[in-house]
């Protein structure tokens, strides 16, 4: 699934390629991906998109003051730009024809087909972002801020990041890379952290996604992409590779239906050991 880095390269391509293009037609080839209802993208037509921004792992079209198209890609969905002439697959869920006689077209080829859209009047009170938590990369988000969100909770770090309703962006791949940056292990409780790993995990939380971000657009240039970008991540997806700072095999566990990779050596055991009996 797109997090947050994948889907800021993609805002960075899109925007100097469709801001300022009016949309002079919409198509859609699966009803159930707008949660508002088909008719609303007609509110798009003959609008001008004005920016391509994003919160959490939506991204946001804005076609002026009371038009704003929100897209989640979900697992499988990815953004295709090109010219109008290339005739569209069955994979293309939703469409939209600009001025320029170029589409932006949602793909998603594999089942179950999960992407979402909605035509939303005003951003800031759609219900899909209206529980969002702060985003990771903004001033907001200070060292003071983590530790409130973390105070009084008592839940696994990789839980903790990947809460949407308290961090909003972070998903497995990078909340993997984040606490390996910070040598804290995903199955730490937040209750036990010292305030000099605190400090670790926000320093990191920043540096990786940035990281991340550098990565990724220096991999695939002006090109969008149509699968996720991760050759050059630490642990997520390295399971057994030797880890690139201390040599120890990556390992992986399930947590909570969800692949995690981490360094034993670099982030110290997983679990505590067990009790002794008698």
């Amino acid at each position: 699934m797109p997090e947050l880095p994948d889907l800021e390269v993609v805002r960075d391509i899109l925007s100097p390629r469709i801001v300022g293009q009016a949309v002079r037609g919409v198509e859609v080839n699966r009803p159930d991906l707008l949660r508002t209802g088909e008719g609303s993208v007609s509110l798009l037509v003959r609008k001008e998109l004005h920016a391509i921004g994003r919160r959490g792992k939506y991204l946001l079209f804005s076609f002026g003051p009371e038009a704003h198209l929100l897209v989640h890609l979900m697992r499988w969905g990815w953004l295709w730009h090109g010219p109008h002439g290339y005739t569209p697959t069955t994979a293309t869920q939703l469409r939209l024809m600009f001025d320029d006689g170029s589409d932006l077209r949602l793909i998603e080829a594999r089942s179950p087909y999960l992407a979402a859209a909605w035509v939303v009047p005003d951003p800031k009170t759609a219900e899909p972002l209206r529980g969002l938590g702060v985003e990771p990369l903004s001033a907001e988000f200070t060292p003071e801020v983590l530790r409130h969100l973390i105070a009084g909770k008592r839940r696994p770090l990789k839980r903790f990041l990947t809460d949407q309703s308290l961090i909003a962006g972070i998903g497995n791949a990078y909340a993997d890379e984040i606490l390996f940056r910070a040598r804290l292990s995903p199955v730490r409780y937040t209750h036990t952290l010292t305030e000099d790993e605190l400090d670790r995990l926000w320093h990191a939380i920043g540096e990786a996604l940035r990281w991340a971000i550098r990565e990724i657009r220096a991999r695939v240039g002006d090109v969008l992409f149509d699968r996720e970008v991760r050759d050059f991540l630490f642990v997520h997806g390295k399971k057994g590779d030797p880890c690139r700072e201390c040599g120890t095999p990556i390992a992986e566990i399930l947590f909570e239906d969800a692949r995690t990779n981490y360094c034993p050596r670099c982030q110290g055991p997983r679990v505590a050991p067990p009790l002794r009996r008698g």
